[in-house]
């Protein structure tokens, strides 16, 4: 089939303006992700807190078995009283979700075991236990004697 030079000229015309409007539908789509990610829920950080927390002693020391410095462990299993939901895999949850857990209790008890169970077995509410320490520094709470 032969295509005149007039053909062609209206194919590409069309093809422009196809491309314009892919482009166009493209962009309104991006806009509409920027406006919608503003209400989604996104991580909140504070680095500050964390800090905090390592120089707390680890939340469950009475449970013996202390080795390692103190870390910031997120609390990652779901809790409707508490309004949190699990990130899913890979992620972690908000900062002001975390409790101070020596090495050995971070890596070997709460992530190697049931999570709900682990604070179960030391006698916790990881979100309430949480809450305190994050309320702690923000200078709501006065400190309270964790010794155990």
């Amino acid at each position: 089939m032969m295509v005149t030079a007039q053909e062609r000229d209206i194919i590409r015309a069309a093809a422009r303006i196809k491309s314009a409007q892919r482009k166009e539908a493209k962009a309104k789509i991006k806009g509409e992700r920027k406006a919608r990610g503003t209400a989604t829920r996104g991580r909140e950080t504070d680095t500050g807190f964390l800090a905090f927390l390592r120089r707390q002693p680890c939340a469950v020391r009475h449970m013996g078995g202390c080795d390692g410095p103190v870390e910031a462990a997120h609390v990652r299993y779901s809790d409707a009283a508490a309004g949190s939901v699990n990130p899913g895999m890979q992620r972690r949850n908000h900062d002001r979700h975390c409790n101070p857990l020596c090495h050995h209790h971070h890596q070997h008890d709460q992530h190697k075991r049931n999570e709900r169970a682990f604070w179960a077995a030391a006698g916790l509410d990881a979100y309430a236990s949480a809450a305190q320490y994050y309320a702690e520094y923000q200078g709501a709470a006065p400190s309270s004697n964790r010794e155990g």
